[in-house]
């Protein structure tokens, strides 16, 4: 994706919600970082899995719970969650939702 440069923007704004959906877009797609931004509709999750890097999330817009190693995390526009490396998780969106993921591998 190709981001214009001396441009303001907002993450939330670069991609749409869609009705039943996750959408996710890559911002930067590397070798050993990868940037992605994703939203859910309301009620939407990723079923649990592991992280393949540490990953840090960056809740952007709504509300979604964050499930990480048994555990259920609330989170909201403004708040960031850190997953370790293998550590399981899963994301649902309470209200329609969207977050930036950043993953080092």
């Amino acid at each position: 994706m190709n981001l214009n440069s001396k441009e303001i923007f907002a993450l939330k704004d670069l991609l749409p919600y869609q009705e039943g959906s996750i959408v996710n877009r890559d911002i930067v797609n590397g070798d050993k970082v990868k940037f992605v931004l994703m939203s859910f509709d309301a009620g939407c999750a990723l079923s649990e899995h592991a992280a393949p890097g540490e990953a840090l999330i960056f809740a952007l817009e709504g509300q979604g719970v964050i499930g990480y190693e048994g555990k259920e995390y609330p989170i909201q526009a403004g708040q960031n969650f850190k997953f370790d490396k293998n550590g399981m998780h899963s994301v649902k969106a309470v209200t329609p939702f969207k977050m930036a993921l950043l993953l080092t591998l």
